[in-house]
């Protein structure tokens, strides 16, 4: 089984709500992406930063929430992560889905 990781896309990452560089490119590249995968049954993971030692990206804030623009589905997998490291201290090997 494949899987697709969708990483700190994320809205306090473009705050203010302003475009960073191809930023509608990429969101229509992630949308394309994950509804691929989504249709051969593979897994879409959403990888969330938690930022709460910083005070940042806390979770269930709108600043932590994954871009509206962003497909999202019932049966996609969030994982919440602390460090620059989506695989440390994580449960990528167990995610939760929504």
């Amino acid at each position: 089984m494949k899987a697709l990781l969708i990483i700190d896309m994320q809205v306090g990452s473009f705050k203010p709500y302003t475009l960073r560089y191809d930023t509608l490119g990429l969101i229509e590249r992630i949308n394309k992406l994950s509804d691929y995968f989504r249709a051969n049954n593979d897994k879409v993971m959403f990888i969330q930063h938690d930022g709460t030692k910083e005070n940042i990206f806390l979770p269930n804030t709108v600043d932590w929430e994954v871009l509206p623009e962003l497909t999202t589905s019932p049966t996609d997998y969030i994982v919440s992560k602390s460090a620059n490291d989506a695989f440390y201290n994580t449960d990528l090997h167990h995610p939760n889905q929504k």
